[in-house]
């Protein structure tokens, strides 16, 4: 009597389940070993990793220059209370500076954009809506940057050449679209934190302390910022006390090359 065996095989789809379980099991035993047969192997990590930071197109933080200068800048996004307080400061002091204005606030209070150029200050774009732009699309960062153009170079006469991003926040993108429109994407190199109304005393020794040739300073004239023109006069009086020129920023690009790696929380160099 002759026995027959029959085996009889998974349908296909439970084959390919069968196997799928089994390429699992197979690349967990590769990567983590298995006690005694396989040892284990070092697990890669895969960190977020965003656009800016891989540096392949950087802003400006500040110039490379041996000169004792600095450039002066203000931001302002909002309010009329601190702009007027701070330009009479600036014209009792002879000082000039270089303001990065929003457009809607330019296109809303086109008598004090007025008062800056006619003062001698030199204007730059802080672009139009104030939102992160790391977060949006090529489309949207060209018309942020344009729209602020044309409202700024309508009210002030001038033509801008620098573009300060809002909360400074920037990627690839970012840089990149800014400078198809002819605009150069800059940061700051020390941050008076008057944003944060910290004591004019407070802020007088930060800036004066982390100044450095070629720094570029952050201020504010933002309603926000409620101390700026308390420490502006101490500021100004002790960077010249150290020897520095405050200049624009346009004057300070003129006198040495763009410095794209980012000083901030490194030790500052050395003065003679």
């Amino acid at each position: 009597m002759r026995l027959r065996l029959s085996v009889r095989l998974p349908r296909k789809r439970h084959r390919l389940s069968i196997l799928a379980a089994a390429a699992l099991v197979a690349i967990g035993a590769y990567w983590y070993g298995v006690p005694g047969v396989l040892p284990p192997r070092d697990v890669p990590v895969f960190e977020h990793i965003t656009v800016a930071a891989r540096g392949t197109e950087m802003p400006v933080f500040y110039v490379k220059t041996d000169r004792k200068m600095v450039a002066l800048t203000f931001d302002i996004s909002w309010g009329t209370k601190t702009p007027e307080l701070v330009l009479p400061i600036l014209k009792q002091h002879n000082q000039k500076a270089t303001f990065f204005l929003s457009g809607p606030w330019a296109a809303k209070h086109e008598r004090i954009v007025k008062a800056i150029v006619n003062d001698g200050h030199e204007i730059a774009s802080h672009g139009h809506e104030h939102i992160n732009l790391s977060q949006c699309g090529k489309d949207r960062v060209t018309a942020n940057i344009s729209r602020a153009d044309e409202i700024l170079r309508r009210v002030s006469g001038q033509k801008m050449r620098f573009f300060r991003p809002p909360n400074g926040d920037y990627d690839d993108v970012v840089v990149g679209a800014a400078r198809d429109l002819g605009y150069e994407t800059i940061i700051w190199s020390v941050d008076s934190l008057d944003w944060k109304n910290p004591g004019a005393d407070y802020m007088v020794k930060r800036v004066v302390d982390l100044a450095f040739p070629g720094a570029i300073l952050l201020c504010h004239a933002s309603d926000s910022s409620k101390q700026i023109h308390l420490a502006l006069p101490g500021i100004l009086q002790g960077l010249k006390t150290k020897g520095y020129e405050i200049v624009t920023l346009g004057e300070l690009w003129r006198v040495g090359t763009p410095g794209r790696d980012d000083p901030r929380g490194r030790a500052k160099p050395t003065e003679d």
